[in-house]
């Protein structure tokens, strides 16, 4: 999505002002204790060193680098703004946020694809060629010419042949966030859209740019994430629950999570699933001096350095709410603040990482990010 630099409606005003600074913790002491107290008639004999009681510093939490998979064709260059992804079997379909748009995807209104294979042939070293995406046709039915104040395609989710989507708008001021239906005709090489699927989703909070960028199909169910879902900005956050037919829309309890949340990955047998969770610096009114992940697992060597933040988080769903588990977040290793990567799409590949993508800043990335312990 685009970067915007204001609010509306929030919980709070946010006023703008100078970029915070990072702060650092006093460095812990060293306490000396003598293993008795004289008496004011004993002579000190200095039988032995007093001892020192030491204060261990944990080491930092091990950050995970990433591997770019260099790509070539219209999906490289920054306008694409790939906002989403999803597998549909062995096939990674990229979706950008305005596919209808020209110049940067063409001749005609698309998203791309790529196989598994390839992508996992460059991770493994067996190809180094630039991956070249395929296009398929995207059949949008028009939406963009008939939701007030449309602002695009944010986030997929694909079950069987059946794809869903979200759409965000900005009508004079007024957030909205949409879910439609659609099918991939594969024999075709395209995605129809069906207009008549539209549905309004419920926005918890008037955020300036922000609707919902996580789509999760569950079983018969498909999930929602608001973007924005900090104390201070969305101090009730919830995620919204609906069945395949988008006839209603549930609330579901959700944690207090700082920063900015882009995309999830599918739910897996056990109910848990990945989020991307960032901050760039411009997102000024996102900063806050109390973030509890990080104070519960400690910031990593490049993100005690500088202000953006680059992590995946482990939620778990039950059915009747999303939350974080105990499982220790993946933080990125940073490229600095002045390269915050703006990551908007993420998969799981395989059993040995994650595929993730960047919108437009720095560029567009497509990175390989491996499991910790693999």
């Amino acid at each position: 999505m685009f970067i915007g630099t204001s609010v509306i409606g929030c919980s709070q005003p946010i006023q703008e002002g100078p970029a915070p600074t990072l702060t650092h913790a006093a460095s812990p002491t060293i306490i000396q204790t003598l293993t008795s107290t004289p008496q004011p008639t004993d002579t000190i004999e200095p039988t032995s060193t007093p001892t020192a009681t030491q204060t261990n510093t944990p080491l930092p939490p091990k950050e995970v680098a990433i591997q770019e998979i260099p790509l070539a064709g219209p999906i490289a260059i920054p306008k694409a703004q790939i906002s989403g992804m999803a597998w549909h079997g062995d096939t990674l379909i990229m979706l950008p946020q305005y596919p209808e748009k020209e110049p940067a995807l063409g001749t005609y209104p698309s998203v791309f694809t790529l196989e598994k294979d390839d992508v996992i042939s460059f991770i493994e070293g067996r190809s180094s060629e630039p991956l070249i995406p395929t296009r398929l046709s995207f059949l949008g039915g028009g939406l963009e010419s008939y939701i007030p104040g449309y602002e695009g395609y944010e986030a997929i989710a694909i079950d069987g042949d059946k794809i869903f989507l979200t759409i965000e708008a900005n009508d004079n001021g007024s957030m909205a966030g949409y879910l439609v239906e659609g099918t991939y005709l594969v024999d075709q090489n395209s995605i129809q859209i069906d207009p008549s699927s539209l549905a309004v989703i419920p926005i918890p909070v008037q955020i300036f740019n922000y609707a919902y960028e996580s789509l999760i199909v569950s079983e018969d169910e498909l999930l929602m994430i608001y973007e924005a879902n900090g104390v201070e900005l969305n101090p009730d956050p919830y995620a919204i629950r609906t069945d395949n037919t988008l006839d209603a829309f549930l609330e579901l309890g959700f944690d207090n999570i700082e920063y900015r949340m882009t995309d999830a990955t599918r739910i897996d047998d056990n109910g848990r699933f990945w989020v991307l969770n960032i901050f760039m610096p411009i997102e000024f009114w996102l900063f806050t001096d109390s973030d509890p992940i990080f104070e519960n697992f400690g910031k990593g060597a490049t993100h005690s350095e500088n202000l953006n933040v680059e992590r995946l988080l482990e939620l778990q769903y039950n059915g009747e709410e999303a939350f974080l588990t105990e499982t220790e977040p993946i933080q990125l290793v940073l490229d600095g603040e002045l390269n915050a990567r703006n990551w908007e799409a993420l998969v799981v590949l395989d059993d040995i990482g994650f595929l993730a993508m960047t919108d437009t800043y720095p560029d567009t990335i497509l990175a390989f990010i491996p499991f910790p312990n693999k």
